[in-house]
């Protein structure tokens, strides 16, 4: 009992706390921003040691004067006698007037020492511009696990055990606890992946009676799990075992309220259901996946690597040294592998040095904000790109430089009208799904003299270890990050008009974290570095444009 008052203890002066000093630290979109984290809750760890060792002394100190009234119930002997003695009287009643209240109660029911440390921590965490993780974060964290299992096809008990593939055993050194899953199972059920979220809290139920993974995760009981169960299969279709499960709460509980209601709701529908012909009966599992766009799945089966490039298409494709015409480049040429040749997507190798990586992420930690999709005024945030990003603008950084020449040189095209570029980390389960990079429109509307985008020019920062691949569903091409190197393709067509086959994503990152750096090159400026085609090429394609 005594321990479970200090954990409740801790679990609520950690939440006053952190809820007193959060507002949306948007924590599962960046790994970088979890880093942070770790040191924050080290600082909080060393608070509460001050704490409860000051809270030790007061219980030895308690332990000391209770033990001492012990021994005096035991020596009073004949109580006449006793109290015949005016020092024991006096004593009896002062210990009563003043020495429980201040050996005991005060200890006790003084919340000033509660408060106090709540304020020297919220202080302290404002110091430093703490923003915690809310509860916002943690649903980001559970639909970015989701991502995973829905595209990599992840069994639920493989990865609550931290299992990523079927041959590894547990590369991530962690797994899931009951209430973990009861936490995943219960959020996944109130944004309506109700088959998934079944799974989860199936999953609770079976750690729930397994091996506790100790004390610091909290106990989930059957019936809290059932509560969330039984509503899901009944959004599922499944009224039958909905059914049941809401009769095993009751079992348990016979007066819990929202069971009674249920019972009434699933006894009607079920009458209802035995008087309706098969074919009449409501299909409730409704797949999603009709919903969803073809170049969605298409995204889906190029990550998990089902769908590649067959080797007819890929028989043209070679690798080869270039120096681009650039007479420096001679001595140290370009490593160019074609990876597609209409449209024309390409990996450069070995672009970048480790100092210049190095350079360019140091520059965006701490500069890092939620990634934004779709036109400049009516930009916004959303689960279709979960990932955090910054500007690095050449002006202002003119160590960029050496690198902005690169790019000019292994592409051919002028900076003159390119973006700053964009630094982005994903987080967890990060991705960004299947998109165009040329906007609505002419592209002047949005970048006046500039036109669209031409070509996308990107640069992997680093090694994911799992996932995160660049994905173009229609070309079947799946590219891995590959640290140092530049991938390159176009946007348009020689003339200049979109082309629908580019749409590409990134899919989601299974283990580690993942860094690019994007640069875009728009049509202006480029009138004598790569000349408008004579044919047109406007329609072509179109098919492709709401797939």
């Amino acid at each position: 009992m005594e321990r479970r008052a200090v954990k409740m203890f801790r679990f609520s002066i950690i939440f006053l706390v952190l809820s007193s000093s959060s507002i949306n630290g948007d924590y599962y979109s960046a790994i970088s921003e979890l880093e942070k984290l770790l040191d924050v809750e080290a600082f909080i760890v060393e608070k509460f040691d001050e704490y409860l060792n000051r809270a030790q002394e007061e219980q030895e100190n308690i332990k000391r004067f209770l033990d001492h009234v012990d021994e005096l119930q035991n020596d009073r002997g004949d109580l006449e006698a006793y109290f015949g003695n005016p020092l024991n009287a006096f004593i009896t009643i002062k210990r009563l007037v003043h020495d429980w209240k201040f050996n005991v109660f005060d200890p006790v029911f003084e919340t000033s020492n509660f408060e106090t440390y709540k304020s020297s921590l919220s202080e302290s965490l404002e110091k430093i511009q703490f923003k915690g993780p809310t509860q916002e974060d943690l649903q980001g964290a559970t639909r970015g696990l989701l991502r995973l299992q829905n595209v990599y096809q992840l069994p639920t008990d493989q990865l609550a055990n931290g299992v990523l593939l079927p041959e590894e055993k547990n590369p991530l050194g962690t797994s899931l606890s009951a209430s973990d899953c009861f936490e995943m199972g219960k959020n996944l059920c109130q944004i309506k992946e109700y088959s998934y979220g079944s799974e989860w809290l199936m999953e609770a139920k079976k750690r729930s009676h397994g091996k506790d993974l100790g004390f610091i995760s909290p106990n989930v009981s059957d019936v809290e799990i059932l509560e969330q169960l039984s509503p899901a299969f009944n959004a599922l279709g499944n009224l039958k075992l909905a059914h049941k499960l809401n009769n095993e709460i009751l079992d348990k509980n016979s007066e819990h309220e929202d069971a009674l209601r249920n019972k009434i709701v699933y006894e009607n529908k079920l009458a209802k259901e035995r008087s309706l012909s098969p074919g009449k009966k409501e299909d409730l599992n409704q797949s999603k996946e009709n919903e969803q766009k073809e170049s969605y799945q298409l995204y889906k089966r190029v990550c998990q690597g089902e769908l590649t490039q067959t080797p007819r298409e890929q028989r043209n494709l070679k690798c080869w040294l270039s120096h681009q015409g650039v007479h420096y480049y001679h001595l140290s040429p370009f490593k160019i592998e074609q990876l597609n040749l209409d449209p024309y997507v390409a990996y450069v190798h070995e672009v970048l040095r480790d100092s210049e990586m190095e350079l360019i992420m140091d520059h965006g930690k701490g500069n890092m904000q939620r990634s934004m999709v779709g036109q400049v005024e009516n930009s916004t945030t959303t689960d279709i790109r979960t990932s955090q990003n910054t500007w690095l603008w050449y002006e202002q950084n003119p160590w960029l430089s050496q690198i902005k020449q690169r790019l000019e040189d292994v592409t051919g095209l002028s900076t003159e009208s390119a973006e700053p570029l964009q630094l982005v980390n994903y987080g967890i389960g990060g991705q960004y799904e299947p998109h165009f990079d040329f906007m609505d429109g002419d592209g002047h509307s949005v970048f006046g003299w500039k036109g669209h985008r031409l070509l996308t020019a990107l640069f992997y920062l680093n090694d994911v270890a799992l996932g995160g691949a660049t994905a173009f569903p229609f070309l079947s091409l799946a590219v891995p990050p590959v640290k140092g190197s530049l991938l390159i393709w176009y946007n348009l067509h020689r003339s200049m008009h979109k082309d629908f086959r580019t749409k590409h994503a990134g899919c989601p990152v299974l283990k580690g974290s993942k860094w690019i750096c994007n640069e875009w090159f728009h049509v202006g400026a480029q009138e004598f570095r790569r000349p408008c085609g004579l044919i047109s090429n406007e329609g072509k394609f179109l098919d492709l444009e709401h797939k």
